[in-house]
């Protein structure tokens, strides 16, 4: 439910807020920044929440965002703002609704539910955007559960580039706390993690959707090798799957996914502001063919815009 009017601001972020749907004419989408709610399909289903900041490009980074600490931070969320605010790109930063089913959920991965498929509902959105808009360069970008909304969302965005940092690639290796936390907002009539994989195996473990899914889509897999449980519970068994030395990385044999193991701070953390943008950068070199352009120095204007 939204308790939403038409022409209603968004004192957090600082923009309107409209009501918008993927299946709205071009001329709806506006020249300025905006929060995007779309009404879901049919009742008692979550509402998207996207903040689009456009501009005159064919380039169109997608942002999503990882845990969140509920006793600091309420949804919608826009994450990376500050630090994508430097790149000559469009931006499309989406909020994990999945985190309104429950007010103490902390990770949702995009999920939605068992009658309603978040992660597809937002592609479906990415999608018409970029055809609207004219954009046909599309990052997608997260890290941590970020990573894992990035992977997914990816796969049903064609040739689009998912860059990601240190993700889950399967939800039943999270830790238990968590998983139990969405079986019981998104999944409550499943009574294991087998059975949620076995219903819902495309979307709930990365490994099996690029194992059942055509290959149209890119990745740039970054991996911190001092985050060992991410390393050796996610990365490990996703580079196996596409028969890559984890710790030597590389790229599969279609050369559409590539594997960066890097030494960076100990456990798991967001990365540096500087080495997300490195590495959109590079992914953005290999796959388009030519530069990004990020402007050396920040703005007053982006300084306003959060930590990261």
């Amino acid at each position: 439910m939204s308790d939403h009017d038409v022409g209603a601001w968004d004192q957090t972020y600082n923009v309107p807020l409209l009501p918008w749907q993927p299946t709205d004419p071009p001329e709806s989408l506006p020249d300025h920044p905006v929060h995007l709610e779309t009404a879901p399909g049919e009742p008692d289903r979550l509402y998207l929440h996207s903040l689009y900041e456009p501009a005159p490009t064919e380039t169109l980074i997608v942002s999503m965002h990882g845990a969140l600490n509920r006793s600091r931070f309420t949804p919608p969320r826009f994450e990376w703002r500050r630090t994508l605010n430097r790149v000559d790109c469009a931006r499309l930063f989406l909020s994990d609704s999945t985190l309104e089913l429950n007010g103490s959920l902390e990770i949702g991965w995009y999920m939605g539910s068992a009658r309603q498929d978040l992660l597809s509902e937002y592609a479906a959105l990415v999608r018409a955007v970029a055809a609207a808009k004219g954009y046909t360069r599309i990052v997608c970008v997260g890290s941590s559960a970020g990573g894992f909304g990035a992977l997914a969302l990816s796969r049903q965005v064609p040739n689009s580039v998912a860059v990601v940092f240190s993700p889950q690639t399967s939800i039943a290796a999270y830790h238990p706390g968590h998983r139990r936390a969405l079986a019981e907002a998104s999944f409550a009539e499943y009574a294991t993690d087998d059975a949620i994989e076995s219903a819902f195996g495309d979307r709930v473990n990365m490994r099996l959707l690029y194992k059942n899914s055509l290959d149209r889509n890119y990745v740039h897999y970054v991996q911190n090798t001092r985050d060992r449980f991410h390393y050796e519970a996610h990365y490990v068994p996703f580079a196996l799957s596409f028969g890559v030395d984890p710790e030597a990385g590389g790229s599969d044999v279609g050369r559409r996914i590539s594997f960066h193991p890097e030494r960076q701070d100990e456990g798991h953390s967001p990365p540096s502001r500087s080495r997300f943008l490195k590495h959109i950068g590079v992914a953005y070199r290999q796959y388009y063919g030519t530069e990004l352009v990020v402007q050396p120095r920040e703005t007053d204007q982006g300084k306003a815009l959060g930590n990261r």
